[in-house]
């Protein structure tokens, strides 16, 4: 009977043991207290972003033309100085007056002051609508100021005093001015004041590329280079 009770304990005692061993993780294991292995790939899928809606043209702000605005006079203006050191200041001047009757209109009003190499005209272009690449209209004239300042080897033009002057409405009424302010400012008819200072930008710039143009010196051309 106490064999029996002997063997009965120790049966036992060693399955307690087991299960306690079977507990505890062998600290040799892999992976025992160890950072996870780098090169297992997570296999949850990303969150792709969201596309952004596309906005409808016609819902955003329109956006106006932006204008150069002298400081000093509030007024919009136009101006550059152009270095050309090949030229004399007597040859710019007689260019700029060659320039101008050849470029405005021929009512245009002169104050030229030749001691201070200044020369300002009172002149005015055509004013066209640009229906598109090849077509446009009349719309009246731009009239403007531009002055002319010039010294030994440059000099520098400034246009200001922009007025577009309509054409006589269909009922036979007098034609109006109106100040490119009063466009650029205008809080009613925003798409139709910008396109018409839009269409006078274009015109110009063209008009400031003549100027360039014409102001340079010839290329002479040495007989015995070639």
């Amino acid at each position: 009977m106490k064999k029996i009770v002997k063997l009965t304990c120790a049966i036992a005692l060693s399955l307690l043991w087991n299960i306690s061993s079977a507990q505890v993780q062998d600290e040799t294991t892999p992976g025992f207290d160890a950072a996870p292995d780098s090169t297992l790939v997570d296999t949850t899928a990303a969150a792709e972003p969201v596309p952004a809606a596309p906005v409808d043209p016609l819902l955003r702000p329109y956006e106006r033309i932006v204008l150069s605005i002298d400081s000093a006079t509030n007024l919009i203006t136009y101006y550059g100085v152009v270095e050309q050191e090949e030229s004399g200041s007597d040859s710019l001047y007689l260019r700029a007056k060659n320039w101008a009757v050849k470029n405005l209109n021929k009512d245009l009003k002169i104050e030229s002051d030749k001691r201070n190499q200044k020369i300002t005209y009172v002149g005015s272009i055509p004013a066209y609508a640009y229906l598109n690449k090849y077509s446009k209209r009349s719309i009246g004239r731009f009239e403007f100021k531009i002055t002319f300042l010039i010294k030994e080897g440059r000099y520098k033009y400034t246009i200001t005093n922009l007025v577009h002057e309509t054409l006589p409405n269909a009922e036979g009424g007098k034609n109006s001015r109106n100040y490119f302010e009063y466009y650029y400012t205008s809080t009613t008819k925003v798409r139709e004041y910008d396109s018409i200072l839009r269409n006078a930008d274009l015109d110009i710039q063209k008009l400031i590329e003549s100027i360039k143009a014409s102001m340079r010196e010839p290329i002479l051309v040495d007989e015995d280079d070639w």
